[in-house]
C-alpha cells in the first residue's frame, strides 16, 4: 500500500477550512451521531441541519478557490478569492469502525474512529438530495449511505484513506457493508454513470468510462476479496 507521501496531489475546486474550534466541534458531534444513528461511515449532513438556518451558517466555514475569471493578481502572484458558506453548504465525516469491534457494527461513540471531517460547498451533484433515479442507483439493495460512501471516501478530499478505512471495514454494520457491495457491483456491472456525473459527485476526474469501471472493481476488490493493492484515484 502506497504511503501517503508516495501519493500523486489530489485536488477539488475548492479548499475549505473551520473558522473556529467550537465550529468544527459542533459538526463532529452532528456527523458522529449521524454515522452511529445510520450506520453511515460517510455521514454528510447540510450547514443548516448543524448550524440553523442561512444567516446563522455565517463564520462558520471558508471556501478558497483560485478566481477562475482573474486567476492572477496584477503581481502575477495567484489570485484566491474566499466566500462564506451559507445554505448550500455540506458537512462532510468519514469514519471508520474501531480495532476490535464485533460482527454488528459500532454501537457507541468510542467504537468509530475519526478520518476526516471537512466542510464543502454544495452545488454540481447534491449527495444529500440527488434522486437515486438520477444515478442509475434506484435498485435493490442500494440507499443513500451508498451515495454518501461515493461522494466522501471516494470523494476527493478522503479517497486516499481508503487504506485506512480497510484494516476495520469487516466491523462495519452488516447492512452498511451490503449497501456498499451492492452498490459497487452494481457500477460495475451496469456502468449507469457517466463520469461526468462521477466528477460533479466526487470532483475525481476520470478520462473515460472503462477506467472509472476499472477503478471501482479494483475498489470491491480491495473491501470485500481481499486484493492487497490500494486503487489509485487519478491525479
Amino acid at each position: 500500500m502506497p504511503l501517503r507521501d508516495e501519493l500523486p496531489p489530489r485536488t477539488g475546486p475548492w479548499a475549505s477550512r473551520f473558522d473556529s474550534e467550537e465550529a468544527l466541534v459542533q459538526a463532529e458531534d452532528a456527523l458522529r451521531a449521524a454515522a452511529l444513528k445510520g450506520h453511515d461511515l460517510a455521514p454528510i449532513l447540510p450547514f443548516e441541519a448543524v448550524y440553523g438556518r442561512f444567516l446563522d451558517c455565517l463564520g462558520k466555514a471558508t471556501a478558497i478557490a483560485i478566481d477562475p475569471v482573474n486567476p492572477y493578481g496584477p503581481d502575477g502572484e495567484i489570485n484566491y478569492v474566499y466566500g462564506d458558506f451559507m445554505t448550500l453548504g455540506l458537512l462532510y465525516g468519514v469514519y471508520r469502525p474501531a480495532a476490535g469491534v464485533g460482527p454488528d457494527g459500532p454501537a457507541d461513540e468510542d467504537q468509530l474512529w475519526n478520518t476526516t471531517l471537512y466542510p464543502y460547498p454544495g452545488g454540481a451533484i447534491d449527495p444529500t438530495t440527488v434522486p437515486l433515479a438520477e444515478l442509475g442507483l434506484d435498485v435493490p439493495g442500494v440507499d443513500r449511505r451508498f451515495v454518501h460512501f461515493c461522494a466522501g471516501l471516494l470523494g476527493v478530499e478522503a479517497v486516499d484513506d481508503l487504506g485506512m478505512l480497510r484494516e476495520t471495514f469487516d466491523a462495519a454494520w452488516p447492512d452498511y457493508r451490503e449497501t456498499v457491495r451492492s452498490g459497487l457491483l452494481h457500477l460495475v456491472q451496469q456502468r449507469p454513470l457517466t463520469v461526468d456525473q462521477w466528477y460533479r459527485l466526487t470532483y475525481v476526474r476520470f478520462p473515460d468510462e472503462q477506467e472509472l469501471t476499472v477503478y471501482l472493481a479494483q475498489v470491491y476488490a480491495y473491501l470485500f476479496d481481499g486484493f492487497e493493492a490500494m486503487p489509485l484515484a487519478p491525479q
